[in-house]
């Protein structure tokens, strides 16, 4: 019984964080204020460098884990709020007889466009199915007239909602399948995953520097949506490495709270990521 003490104990505070989040997130649909969604995002990093330092320190260390997880909860909740308006808003536009693709930014480039990659640069832009000729993008009036209908006439009569719970459950249902098949691949297959995490690392810094740019630079969505897909790809195999480190944790016999609360963070982190990953994948695909 004793190898299995650090299983017992990583599950349990996985478990609980993932509780805690779930209740969380009910809460919390949108944020008040920025000085809201800045003390969050602040308070997260706080509670997560807390976990850090008191590790081992039971029950010090539940507690901060448990703070962690309701503030991860706590911005999790305007998040699927806000992938859910943006599949809420393309179900309404499409009932409306509206298309969209992508053109270039930029029609007649420079070399100094072209070297900077400006030339690639693409938006998006609507147009009537009836009547392709008549084209308009975001910052059009337009646009903002039927962002207006869409916010009086949609919203508050929750219109797609059944339809936007589907994706929500699939996205769940894709994030535990994957969860049961990292887990089964590592007890059934007898390989040392630990030679992935210089290349996850790298990958996940690449993604997250690529998001942030994205955010603020390109503000694509075709880009966010190829992020998400590498983001399923990354997290699903730090799903895998996770599970060897705890595997390789057992054979040695640590039981410590400090690894227990160590791993579980970890786990709890690609959860929350591949889950939000699919959840962006299911929603833009209509």
């Amino acid at each position: 019984m004793e190898p299995n003490l650090l299983m017992s104990r990583t599950f349990l505070i996985l478990g609980g964080m993932l509780v805690v989040t779930t209740i969380t997130s009910r809460f919390n649909k949108a944020y008040e204020t920025t000085l809201e969604a800045v003390f969050t995002i602040g308070g997260t990093f706080l509670f997560l460098f807390m976990v850090m330092i008191y590790g081992d320190s039971y029950p010090l260390n539940l507690v901060m884990v448990a703070i962690f997880s309701g503030f991860i909860g706590w911005s999790l909740g305007p998040t699927i709020a806000y992938i859910g308006e943006r599949f809420k808003f393309r179900k309404y536009i499409k009932s409306k007889g509206i298309l969209s693709k992508t053109i270039k930014k930029i029609q007649n480039p420079t070399i100094a466009d072209r070297f900077f990659g400006k030339a690639d640069e693409k938006k998006f832009i609507y147009y009537y199915k009836a009547d392709p000729t008549k084209t308009f993008d975001m910052m059009s009036d337009e646009f903002k007239k039927l962002k207006d209908d869409f916010e009086k006439t949609v919203l508050p009569h929750d219109r797609y909602n059944q339809e936007w719970q589907n994706v929500v459950f699939q996205a769940m249902l894709g994030t535990t399948l994957a969860v049961i098949i990292a887990g089964s691949i590592v007890a059934l297959i007898p390989t040392d995953f630990s030679f992935l995490g210089i290349f996850l690392w790298i990958s996940l810094l690449a993604l997250i520097f690529m998001e942030i740019l994205n955010a603020f630079v390109f503000k694509s969505e075709r880009r966010r949506l190829l992020y998400s897909y590498a983001g399923v790809v990354i997290f699903s195999l730090y799903l895998i490495y996770d599970f060897n480190a705890l595997e390789k944790a057992i054979a040695r016999g640590d039981n410590s709270w400090g690894t227990a609360v160590d791993i579980a963070v970890n786990l709890y982190l690609d959860i929350i990521n591949l889950f939000l990953d699919l959840l962006e994948i299911l929603a833009a695909s209509d």
